[in-house]
């Protein structure tokens, strides 16, 4: 199988059909991302279709040796602080009752699994913005501490010391919240 980095230098040098492939591996993680801060479905696809387009008109722009994954999310990231820019809300503010989508555990019966995304859901809407991004990277994304220090520019200890903290603040909300 070819590597998302290798897909992307084809992009870049022009064969923009390999994108289709970026696109089946990225597009149900990226929704995701946005789905986890904005809570709504059609916002969420269209702020993702945004990010493919921005992928297409920087292509130029993919370092190579870079790493893809931490390259889409941050272009994830800035369509997000775009969109947020352009509509003057912020995330905390907006709608996530159709956050349930997460797969936060897949060992428990439905009803005890709602319920404990519905508080977790009002723990992370108590968050600071910068905390709530650590933990949907972290926890939802499963992005490594050296993806997020790279998307964040910042070191990895400080990726694995803000993730520590953010979890750590998640857990008191959500503790209050049970």
């Amino acid at each position: 199988m070819i590597s998302d980095e290798a897909l992307m230098m084809k992009v870049r040098s022009g064969d923009t059909g390999k994108m289709s492939l970026l696109f089946e591996r990225f597009n149900i993680p990226i929704y995701n991302f946005f789905l986890k801060f904005i809570g709504d479905k059609e916002i969420s696809q269209d702020l993702t279709q945004n990010v493919f387009y921005r992928i297409l008109k920087y292509n130029h722009s993919f370092k190579e040796g870079a790493s893809f994954k931490t390259w889409i999310y941050q272009i994830a990231r800035n369509v997000r602080i775009d969109h947020y820019k352009k509509y003057k809300i912020y995330s905390s503010s907006l709608n996530t009752d159709n956050i349930n989508e997460i797969n936060l555990t897949e060992n428990h019966d439905p009803i005890e699994k709602s319920e404990e995304i519905l508080l977790i859901q009002k723990a992370l809407r108590k968050m600071p913005e910068d905390k709530k991004e650590i933990i949907v990277l972290s926890q939802f994304q499963e992005l490594r501490y050296k993806e997020i220090a790279e998307i964040l520019n910042i070191t990895e200890n400080t990726a694995r010391v803000k993730v520590h903290r953010a979890i750590k603040e998640l857990s008191v909300l959500y503790k209050m919240l049970v």
